[in-house]
């Protein structure tokens, strides 16, 4: 005779069968969102640049690390709260506690996933999203870097081109493309370059033009260099020894040579937390030590190991609050679900997004609670929700048990 499969099994395999594509979807969900949200921008300069559609597939690649970390916890909440409530709202959550079974009990599969996604997300916000967020970095990098004159919009300054020392930002009024030809003219142009002189960040040169164009111009190696060439303006600039420079070429051109760089590589700062894995993160309340900010970086990285840990464990706190969510009336719906998910969500990532304010900027509170503080309430909420509205404990209930006690203590001889 073969052997029947216990039940506790056929339970927990019915209710993840339940949970399981719910999770997938709201992941998939939240994931696409976050990164459409995000990396719109970029993606807009890549299409315009006509790059490559691997160099866009390569971005979303690398964004979806940390784009993990904070869409599989929102997945959790979601999920629960519409499995739970289809369960509920097709009585067969009823039919389960008549039967003797417990809210724990049937909380439990859900648990069980909570329990191995938070591990899985320590793990992988400590190794694979530092090197996840390094990659991504260079990536847009590279799209920004590559043709900047493209991406170059009316009525708004653009980025044109960065150094470690400097930056040149472009604005221009209208362009009009040629009736003739693929190219267009820039109209009523303005380039200010920002330069550290002296320690201090300040406008150390400006550049007006009537019109300018996008150029190619030979070099002397034989290869083409992109620039964009203007006419009839005038550059002002300062000079390092305090001197003051102007050139008229009202009647003349003058070029600015844009730089395309094939590969984007740059040292890793110490001060970019989110690229730094866990033993780099520890190590790092060594190196800064010399540093003239070491408090404030010693705090950013104490901050940021906090913050890894707090978004892993949210994954079970989301599964405990939307259990009880869940249970709240028969009647509502998934859109009901989707709506108090959505409140849930944003004011538990409204306040831990909040955390660097209150502890690096102003340091009112200690890093370890700017970072859980969010999981903290969440747990606060999570508790009056149960106690309140699963009617397996109350505060009624409670409450007596505590006098009671009190009571035949002090009966006692």
């Amino acid at each position: 005779m073969r052997p029947q499969m216990p039940r506790i099994y056929i339970l927990d395999r019915y209710l993840l069968k339940q949970f399981l594509p719910s999770l997938t979807v709201a992941c998939v969900f939240f994931t696409f969102i976050i990164l459409i949200f995000f990396l719109k921008e970029t993606i807009r300069h890549a299409v315009e640049k006509n790059l490559d559609i691997w160099i866009i597939l390569e971005l979303c690649w690398y964004a979806l690390g940390w784009t993990l970390t904070l869409t599989i916890p929102m997945a959790f909440l979601l999920s629960t709260i519409l499995s739970v409530g289809a369960l509920n709202a097709d009585s067969e959550i009823i039919a389960l506690r008549a039967g003797g079974i417990t809210y724990p009990r049937i909380l439990r599969p859900f648990l069980f996933i909570a329990f191995v996604a938070c591990i899985f997300l320590i793990w992988f916000s400590n190794f694979v999203v530092p090197r996840f967020a390094d990659n991504m970095e260079n990536v847009r990098k590279f799209i920004l870097t590559t043709d900047p004159i493209v991406a170059i919009q009316p009525g708004q300054f653009v980025n044109l081109d960065r150094s470690e020392n400097f930056v040149r930002k472009i604005y221009i009024e209208k362009s009009i493309k040629d009736v003739v030809g693929q190219g267009e003219t820039l109209k009523n142009i303005q380039v200010r370059k920002i330069a550290r002189i002296g320690g201090i960040r300040r406008l150390s040169e400006l550049i007006l033009a009537q019109e300018g164009r996008k150029v190619l111009k030979p070099t002397a190696q034989g290869s083409w260099m992109k620039a964009l060439r203007l006419t009839k303006g005038y550059l002002f600039a300062t000079l390092s020894d305090g001197t003051f420079q102007r050139i008229d070429f009202s009647n003349g051109m003058l070029d600015l040579n844009i730089q395309e760089r094939a590969q984007v590589k740059e040292m890793k700062k110490i001060d970019d937390m989110r690229s730094l894995t866990l033993p780099e993160l520890v190590q790092s309340f060594e190196t800064t030590k010399t540093y003239p900010d070491a408090a404030k970086l010693s705090l950013k990285a104490n901050l940021e190991i906090n913050k890894r840990l707090a978004l892993s464990i949210s994954v079970i706190l989301f599964v405990l609050m939307g259990f009880p969510l869940a249970i709240v009336n028969r009647r509502s719906g998934k859109g009901m679900g989707l709506g108090v998910s959505v409140v849930f969500i944003f004011a538990y990532f409204a306040i831990f997004l909040s955390a660097e304010m209150v502890c690096v900027d102003r340091t009112i509170v200690p890093p370890w609670f700017a970072a859980h503080a969010a999981n903290m309430l969440l747990l606060a909420a999570t508790v009056i929700f149960s106690l309140r509205r699963l009617n397996e404990i109350s505060f009624q209930q409670m409450l007596r048990k505590v006098l009671s006690r009190k009571k035949k203590l002090v009966d006692l001889p």
